[in-house]
């Protein structure tokens, strides 16, 4: 038990429209924070992280964030305005900070990473990173000494941080490969993986009809709804008692709504806040992105305890493993993606079999509370 009360400041900020693993993680770590006797705050700019917090409890704080985040190319130039932007930010993390008396600051983005860490170390606070697959980026070029001024700023806040959390051995291992073997960096770099809490007995499981497969995280392309629905048009073709379901929302639904409209067996939900109800109901869960650091929702799905597709990409491998804890695919790869959904189709023992392996890993590695307890608090208390 905490004996004096720190008051943490989470922030994340993102796409007003992104709403995944990284922008539900400082809500669902607040949440468990303040169980231990801490007083959370979560500031953004995303009034979907704002909504999210706010509907748990959760104190939140409306931070500044600039939309403009491509800086690369001939945008270099305009590099001075950034940092003039940067300036901004850092006296906005001193009121806030002292206004709040905040204690530890935990960063999760490239703009909080240099003003947030300068603030706080110069407020002599406790200042860590959680890195949602940003530094493999910020540190191209780093060191050639013309490219990349802002990756070097992020480079050098890194050094001042207290530590810098890296949700997948995937990340963990691209981040190395970017810094020299004998950089000081190395030394603040802690794996923690990403989780969430065990909810999976507040939900009734109905029985269903059909064959339910489903989706559930943003409608973009990189997340590969377009080989999920093309092969799924050729199972339904094949089978007739299936179904799917396409839960959430975001910038390219248009598109997949489009591909999907002769197919009536194909369903559309929509944003849910509460999808748990809805991904529990189905028969099998489906995760074909094309790249992924650590994905929350397979992490979801195991909870949930369902039987799992997911690409072999990024960090899928270190959840699923092949034909024990789900089935990995190849990314882009139609053909692979339908094997995976007939043999699961035709093979309920696989798919309870499957099932119970994900849900034992996810009490074992997963659950969030058992990650917070155990190594966030450490972390914090070290």
């Amino acid at each position: 038990m905490i004996q004096k009360r720190k008051n943490v400041l989470l922030v994340r900020n993102a796409e007003f429209k992104d709403f995944g693993g990284g922008e539900r993680f400082p809500v669902l770590l607040a949440e468990i924070l303040n169980k231990y006797g801490y007083a959370s705050y979560v500031a953004s700019r995303s009034p979907l992280v704002l909504n999210f917090a706010s509907n748990k409890s959760i104190k939140t704080i409306k931070g500044w964030w600039w939309k403009r985040q491509n800086w690369s190319g001939l945008r270099v130039t305009l590099t001075p305005f950034y940092f003039l932007w940067q300036l901004i930010l850092f006296f906005w993390y001193i009121y806030i900070v002292v206004k709040n008396k905040v204690s530890i600051l935990h960063l999760q983005g490239k703009d909080d990473f240099i003003a947030g860490t300068i603030a706080g170390k110069l407020l002599r606070k406790k200042v860590i990173w959680t890195d949602h697959a940003d530094l493999k980026h910020l540190f191209n070029n780093l060191y050639v000494w013309y490219k990349n001024p802002i990756g070097k700023a992020v480079y050098l806040c890194g050094l001042m941080a207290d530590s810098i959390v890296i949700v997948s051995q995937n990340e963990y291992q691209l981040i190395f490969n970017k810094i020299k073997s004998n950089n000081r960096l190395k030394n603040k770099i802690e794996l923690i993986y990403n989780g969430v809490s065990d909810s999976k007995y507040k939900y009734h499981k109905k029985s269903n009809k059909l064959t339910t497969f489903g989706l559930a995280t943003r409608l973009v392309v990189d997340k590969g709804f377009s080989e999920a629905i093309e092969a799924f048009n050729q199972l339904s073709a094949k089978y007739e008692d299936v179904l799917m379901k396409i839960i959430g929302d975001g910038p390219d639904s248009k598109m997949f709504k489009k591909q999907a409209k002769n197919n009536k067996k194909i369903i559309f939900t929509g944003h849910i806040d509460d999808p748990y109800s809805e991904i529990l109901n189905l028969d099998i869960f489906m995760h074909p992105t094309y790249h992924e650091s650590f994905s929350m929702s397979i992490v979801e799905a195991s909870m949930l305890a369902l039987p799992i597709i997911a690409t072999r990409v990024g960090g899928n491998p270190e959840i699923i493993i092949d034909h024990k804890t789900g089935l990995l695919v190849d990314v882009k790869d139609v053909k692979s993606l339908y094997s995976a959904m007939e043999e699961l189709y035709l093979d309920k023992k696989l798919r309870s079999k499957l099932a119970k392996e994900a849900r034992k890993q996810y009490l074992e590695k997963f659950n969030f509370d058992d990650i917070v307890k155990n190594q966030y608090i450490p972390l914090y208390e070290k």
